[in-house]
């Protein structure tokens, strides 16, 4: 079955009418870190961009330092709304995007120079339609230098929704690049998991909503620098933990012919929240999280867990195997080409072969899928103004 997007072809940039590129930076009290994210997108060697700073109600001094930006760059256009969250934001921008193409980027990550024009570059050599790209990232401190990752890059590209399912592959929304009308289609990032009480999973939805309409595409370079520090929202582990389960759900309301064997597999990867819980002592919720997956996918969640193990195991034993060579260098002087890319670490390969099974069988014909799914017993409050 041909979907409209299958027509979707670069465009030449013409220095004039519409862009190609439609940039978004969602910023909530971002001081710190804003002007370094601002200055990694005005320096993209693809210019042919617009870029909406989304001021999410801050109280610092985030609108100056985004008015001072747009002054020296009139791609940049400032945006200001009560504060709704990084969902609504995000979707301000989306809204009002006239490129062909969207990016989103938070207000504190980075950007390697050619991010844009290497994932417009694998859009336009793709055979197949793709319904977004990704790239690699490595993780950067308060100073913008490599730090270790705790998780591994791996290449998913093609019609892979159980695999990413399964294996939440990524883990930043600065990544991606999205036909603008097919984030679109999907009301952009689901705004109701902030009035859940569960912000954080909205990236992960999308792009499994995304995947449920045509293939990845995966550039192999750590393009992004994702920040971590104490104000990361993916810290708070048992609402991350929640957040993940939940767009699981909905794109198992959404898509009932993916095997329910692999959804109780992505559920059962968060049991790696249940560590980080540890780690940052608190053992009680650590504990209510795991009898929680026991109750609902036993064997796949001492699976998951066993193979996290193997996987510190291996780190402890051999810590030079899989060194990323440029940590402690600065993230705009680190080869991007470089980063490890390592495949799914918590996947068997006799898993990794039945999910891809699972997806060749998927593509087989079927239904169109519903656009926006509905938590069974949760009143939608929420819409998107379009």
């Amino acid at each position: 079955m041909a979907h409209p997007y299958h027509s979707i072809r670069l465009l030449a940039a013409t220095g004039g009418g519409m862009p190609e590129v439609t940039v978004v930076v969602p910023a909530y009290n971002a001081a710190l870190t804003l002007a370094r994210t601002l200055d990694s997108v005005h320096n993209q060697t693809f210019t042919d961009i617009e870029i909406f700073v989304v001021d999410d109600g801050s109280t610092d001094e985030t609108p100056m330092i985004a008015a001072a930006f747009a002054t020296k760059d009139p791609r940049i256009k400032v945006i200001r709304q009560e504060n709704a969250g990084v969902a609504a934001a995000r979707n301000r921008g989306l809204f009002a995007a006239s490129g062909q193409f969207v990016s989103w980027i938070d207000s504190d990550d980075i950007w390697h120079p050619m991010k844009i024009e290497k994932q417009l570059a694998i859009f336009n050599k793709s055979a197949i339609p793709l319904s977004f790209v990704y790239t690699g990232y490595r993780l950067i401190d308060k100073n913008d230098n490599v730090i270790p990752n705790f998780r591994t890059l791996a290449d998913v590209s093609g019609h892979t929704l159980c695999r990413q399912i399964a294996t939440n592959f990524f883990s930043n929304v600065s990544s991606i690049m999205v036909p603008t009308h097919l984030a679109q289609r999907f009301g952009g990032h689901d705004p109701r998991l902030r009035s859940w009480g569960i912000e954080g999973s909205e990236d992960l939805l999308l792009q499994l909503q995304l995947s449920t309409l045509g293939a990845a595409g995966c550039c192999q370079e750590a393009l992004v620098g994702y920040r971590r520090h104490h104000c990361n929202m993916s810290l708070d582990y048992s609402r991350s933990a929640k957040s993940n389960q939940t767009a699981i759900e909905l794109i198992q309301q959404m898509h009932p012919n993916v095997p329910d064997w692999v959804f109780r597999l992505g559920r059962a990867r968060t049991v790696g929240y249940c560590l980080h819980l540890l780690k940052s002592k608190r053992p009680l919720a650590a504990l209510k999280l795991f009898l929680s997956l026991m109750g609902g996918q036993p064997l796949y969640t001492l699976l998951v867990l066993g193979l996290i193990v193997e996987w510190e195991m291996r780190k402890a034993l051999l810590p030079d195997g899989n060194t990323d060579p440029e940590l402690a260098r600065h993230f705009l002087e680190a080869d991007p080409a470089t980063v490890p890319w390592l495949g799914h670490m918590l996947l068997t390969s006799w898993h990794r072969a039945r999910l891809d099974q699972a997806d060749a069988e998927r593509m087989q014909p079927r239904r169109a899928p519903t656009l926006r799914p509905r938590l069974e017993g949760v009143k939608d409050k929420h819409t998107i103004a379009r």
